[in-house]
């Protein structure tokens, strides 16, 4: 009982253990500060102590599966997102005594999740205007405006200032690649810099 306790209190997982009446039975330190609740909950309904309607869902369909069953669950109040996964919970004998819960507090993974989004949906409307000039003034090209120089001339400067535009947007994307592998590695060289000349070439 002393080993289940410290590997239960070890863990930075929550652990949820519910009967079949959806009582519960025990809970590690984790879910205790997850969920704001103490030692006292238990023997109490799940649904009485949290309230939360994704969560009593996964529970419902832990009891009566024998297969192990996963869902996300949010806690709005603190904007968390939760990775539950569900198990039957037996008894020595083999007889089923309720469900088992492991969850996962994966918010900074959806954060990141929602950053990436939001940073491919960027770059594409970045690239699209590029591409639709050079490809309009290409067709412009092709339906006679070459044969005029000035107007030729005058369209392929635009082209060139365009596809340099691409270019750079490109390379600014072959360089965050480079180093967020290099980070992985923890390969990032640190070199000391003067940061208002960086800003103020970024500006």
């Amino acid at each position: 009982r002393d080993e289940q306790g410290a590997l239960l209190s070890c863990m930075v997982e929550s652990v949820l253990a519910v009967d079949t009446e959806k009582r519960i039975l025990k809970m590690n330190k984790a879910a205790e500060r997850l969920f704001h609740i103490g030692p006292t909950a238990c023997g109490r309904n799940v649904m009485e102590v949290i309230r939360n309607s994704d969560l009593h869902d996964i529970v419902t369909r832990a009891i009566g599966s024998s297969e192990l069953v996963e869902g996300s669950v949010l806690l709005p109040d603190e904007n968390r997102y939760l990775q539950v996964h569900g198990t039957v919970l037996n008894a020595a004998d083999g007889r089923r005594i309720g469900a088992l819960l492991v969850l996962n507090d994966v918010t900074r993974l959806q954060r990141l999740e929602v950053m990436r989004r939001e940073f491919v949906g960027n770059v594409s409307h970045e690239l699209r205007t590029p591409i639709t000039s050079i490809k309009g003034f290409v067709e412009t090209l092709q339906e006679g405006a070459a044969e005029d120089p000035q107007e030729r001339k005058r369209f392929l400067d635009i082209l060139a200032r365009q596809v340099s535009r691409l270019e750079a947007i490109l390379n600014d994307l072959l360089a965050l690649s480079r180093l967020e592998h290099d980070a992985d590695k923890n390969e990032i060289e640190l070199t000391p810099c003067d940061l208002g000349d960086v800003l103020k070439q970024a500006m």
